[in-house]
């Protein structure tokens, strides 16, 4: 039987788990317990191994942020189910909350990529137009053709503005990689 890698992609939807079930009454190790049995991801099935190791689930979780590499948000849970081990009290409010971050930080990386997406989607055209364009004109009129192919300055533009369009898409590009 092939065994299911975990990763943090129903980290948000563990957290929910976690702070319906600390508002039933369930003890914080409990809580984490149930929802990643629901909800399995790598950053909470990692603080229970160390925490079944022997360790209080806040030392659980800081040496899985001391030791790991992990992601922004498995840092951000981490740091919380420690926040909440230490402090005691009704867990379900840091979790309630950390879910709206999730959520937030999800939507705002989506709205990131449709903007990218629109990005990309404007580069294609800034670039290809002109090219067709150009391809377009030379195509239809052989005086345009003429002046473009062989004459120096018709020549020098033509690469110009190859290069310039080719320069243009890598930094439009770079740009929107970056983001």
């Amino acid at each position: 039987m092939r065994q299911r890698v975990l990763d943090d992609h129903r980290l948000e939807s563990s957290v929910c788990s976690v702070a319906q079930a600390c508002r039933a009454g369930e003890t914080l190790a409990t809580a984490l317990r149930s929802a990643n049995g629901r909800h399995p991801t790598r950053t909470i099935t990692q603080i229970l191994q160390r925490h079944d190791d022997g360790l209080t689930l806040r030392a659980s979780c800081l040496e899985l942020v001391d030791s790991d590499t992990p992601s922004p948000d498995a840092l951000l849970v981490a740091h919380v189910i420690a926040l909440a081990a230490e402090v005691g009290g009704p867990a379900e409010r840091h979790f309630d909350a950390l879910a709206q971050t999730l959520a937030e930080r999800r939507n705002a990386a989506a709205e990131r990529s449709v903007q990218a997406s629109t990005a990309r989607a404007s580069i294609r055209v800034m670039t290809w137009v002109p090219l067709a364009v150009g391809a377009w004109l030379a195509i239809d009129d052989d005086r345009m053709r003429a002046t473009m192919l062989h004459t120096a300055p018709g020549v020098t533009c033509l690469i110009a503005g190859l290069a310039l369009n080719f320069a243009g898409r890598l930094w439009a590009a770079s740009l929107v990689q970056r983001a």
